[in-house]
């Protein structure tokens, strides 16, 4: 049997009762409005067809349930932009090997309550990164870091540490108001020379002062 070319673009009902037609608007509780048979109908969305339809999709309707019409995949989409995955309900996306995300610009993550990542090991390789939070904790049993410069910019410092280990070749420190240093023992070693000079300097001791050297200037 010969067939026209109108009768093959025809859109008619397949044996499992599906048909072509075009969503016209979107309704409430993700239900659709679709034209198919010469008729304009309310279909819902199947639960399989993942990518959200849009107005001016060319879709597969299926009417094999005498109750609703369901719209089970998109065909074409004449509008060009990007597609959208919706579904009700929780997502787990799960594999027994890898998961791969890759895009040619741009991926983001949004939560709107929570974003959490888990696992054994944690790489992040960026040319720029920037972290941006009101309140930010972090628990690490062990950190190293190195860096090429680091810059520092805050009101307020604190920091408790059992002990502490700094060395470098130059070290420069600016205080503008007051300095305060309380240690039992202070011990300062210098192999060249030591300077202390101010407006006014006062040594005390409540038993001993001593100053020992070869040659002692006064005045």
């Amino acid at each position: 049997m010969n067939l026209t070319v109108a009768e093959l673009r025809r859109p008619s009902p397949t044996a499992a009762g599906e048909t072509l037609g075009t969503v016209l608007a979107i309704l409430e509780e993700d239900s659709l409005l679709v034209e198919y048979g010469g008729a304009r109908r309310p279909c819902r969305r199947a639960f399989s067809c993942l990518v959200a339809p849009e107005p001016g999709d060319r879709v597969l309707v299926s009417h094999a349930d005498p109750e609703h019409a369901y719209v089970l995949a998109i065909f074409e989409r004449s509008a060009t932009g990007g597609a959208r995955i919706r579904i009700d309900g929780d997502l787990l996306l799960e594999s027994t090997c890898s998961v791969r995300l890759r895009a040619a610009q741009h991926i983001h993550l949004h939560g709107e309550r929570e974003l959490q990542l888990h696992g054994s090991r944690l790489e992040l390789a960026a040319n720029e990164a920037e972290l941006t939070a009101d309140t930010a904790s972090f628990h690490c049993g062990e950190l190293q870091g190195r860096f090429g410069v680091l810059r520092l910019i805050g009101k307020s410092l604190e920091s408790v540490f059992d002990r502490v280990v700094q060395i470098s070749k130059t070290s420069f420190r600016t205080i503008e108001a007051v300095d305060h240093l309380r240690a039992a023992h202070i011990d300062y070693a210098a192999d060249q020379s030591v300077r202390l000079h101010g407006k006014h300097a006062l040594l005390t001791a409540e038993r001993l002062s001593k100053i020992d050297a070869q040659q002692i200037h006064l005045g």
